[in-house]
């Protein structure tokens, strides 16, 4: 597993970001993905399994007009 974290942009607000993506993992079954809102920080912290380029498509697509940077731990 790898954490990648979203530094979310000012106008947005974590914890809803983190809804919509769960909703959209979920109408794309990926399954094994953790999604976790840091309010004070308004960043996401998304844990993902190793190796999957259709997630991390996904991941990049969907958070692309929400996010200000991304930090691979």
């Amino acid at each position: 597993m790898k954490n990648v974290r979203y530094i979310i942009q000012d106008e947005y607000e974590a914890n809803k970001i983190a809804e919509a993506l769960k909703t959209q993992l979920d109408i794309n079954r990926f399954i094994d993905v953790e999604v976790t809102a840091v309010d004070l920080w308004n960043e996401l912290i998304v844990q993902i399994p190793e190796n999957n380029a259709a997630l991390e498509e996904t991941l990049g697509s969907f958070m692309a007009g929400y996010q200000d940077g991304v930090i691979l731990e």
